[in-house]
C-alpha cells in the first residue's frame, strides 16, 4: 500500500507517519522509486503500536524509541530481547535507581515473593511508597497484600496469555501487555471504586434515592 492508504488505516497524518520514518521510529518500505514506497502490514501493526504507548501508555517518542530498538536487535535470541524490552521499559519510569529499596524489598520478602536485588521495578514501588508515607498515607499490611493479590492475579493471567504467544510476536506482546495492561489496570481500580455499594460515609448507595413509605390518603 502507498504511505497515503497506510495513513488512512492507522488513523494518523501522513506528515506524522512520515515522521516516524525519518526519526527510524517505523521501518523503511520497498522502494518504487526515488521518492514513492510501497508498505505493508508489518508497518501498519508498528504504526499502531507506537500509536498505543504514545496515546494510551503515555510514554514519550524517546522511550517508545528505546522500546523499539529493543525489540528490533538483530542477531539476539528471543529471551534476550524480552528481556532488553522491560529493561527499556522500566527505564522509561525515569525513577532513578539510588533509592533505597530495603523496605519495598522486606514487605515483597513478607509476601514470599522472589525478586532479583537488581530488578529496575524495585525503585519504582520504593519511590511510590516513599511519596505515599511523606503526605501521611500509611498503608497498613493488609492493604499492601491487597494490592500484591491483585497484581499477582494480573501478572500471572499476563504470563499466560505471553506464554502462548509465537516467538516472533514475544517482544510486541511483552511491550503491548507491560505498558498498556498497566493502563487496564489503573483504569479499572479507579472503576472499581466508583462500584463500591458503600459511599465514603457508610451510606448503601442509591440509599437516599429509595422513597420513602406511602403515607395514608387524609380521610374526607
Amino acid at each position: 500500500m502507498r504511505i497515503s492508504k497506510l495513513s488512512e488505516r492507522a488513523g494518523l497524518p501522513v506528515g506524522t507517519v512520515k515522521f516516524y520514518l525519518r526519526s527510524g521510529l517505523l521501518h523503511a518500505g520497498r522502494a518504487t522509486s526515488a521518492t514513492q514506497a510501497l508498505y505493508d502490514e508489518t508497518h501498519l501493526k508498528r504504526l499502531r503500536l507506537i500509536r498505543a504507548l504514545l496515546e494510551v501508555g503515555r510514554l514519550s517518542l524517546s522511550d517508545i524509541h528505546e522500546i523499539l530498538d529493543a525489540m528490533d536487535l538483530p542477531d539476539v535470541d528471543t529471551e534476550s530481547r524480552v528481556t532488553r524490552v522491560r529493561a527499556a521499559i522500566a527505564a522509561s519510569s525515569g525513577v532513578s535507581d539510588s533509592i533505597d529499596v530495603t523496605a519495598a524489598q522486606d514487605l515483597l520478602a513478607d509476601l514470599g515473593w522472589h525478586v532479583a536485588a537488581t530488578s529496575p521495578h524495585l525503585p519504582a514501588l520504593a519511590r511510590a511508597l516513599w511519596a505515599a508515607e511523606s503526605v501521611g498515607l500509611e498503608i497498613d499490611p493488609d492493604h499492601f497484600s491487597a494490592y500484591a493479590e491483585a497484581a499477582a492475579l494480573a501478572a500471572h493471567s499476563d504470563r499466560t496469555a505471553i506464554s502462548e504467544t509465537s516467538a516472533e510476536n514475544l517482544p510486541t506482546t511483552v511491550a503491548a501487555t507491560t505498558v498498556l495492561l498497566d493502563q487496564v489496570l489503573i483504569a479499572l481500580h479507579r472503576l472499581a471504586m466508583e462500584n463500591d455499594p458503600v459511599d465514603s460515609r457508610g451510606v448503601p448507595r442509591g440509599a437516599r434515592h429509595l422513597p420513602g413509605p406511602r403515607q395514608p390518603a387524609a380521610s374526607a
